[in-house]
């Protein structure tokens, strides 16, 4: 009869054990989760505001028209790739 009683506190004592290594784990991944949230929205709000003020910085210097405006855009989407030619041939081969 002892032993049983010394197997209940042992399972007992191990299921403890599993659930605060369970909680440690669990409490680790949300703080991850949480830091990468926080650095994204930080990298997303800082990417928007310098969009901003380099808009509003170049609708300060002059006075351009709207078809030098289009070329500049045009450089903004294709900056991330920083391409001269375009990725897809237009010619027909032949």
């Amino acid at each position: 009869m002892s032993n049983n009683r010394v197997g209940i506190r042992m399972y007992r004592l191990m299921m403890q054990k599993r659930d605060i290594v369970l909680t440690a784990v669990f409490s680790s991944l949300a703080a991850l989760i949480l830091v990468a949230g926080i650095g994204a929205a930080c990298y997303f709000f800082n990417k928007r505001r310098r969009k901003r003020e380099e808009d509003e910085e170049q609708s300060h210097l002059g006075h351009t028209s709207r078809l030098e405006a289009v070329p500049e855009k045009k450089s903004r989407l294709n900056g991330f790739l920083s391409l001269k030619t375009p990725l897809i041939s237009t010619k027909t081969l032949g």
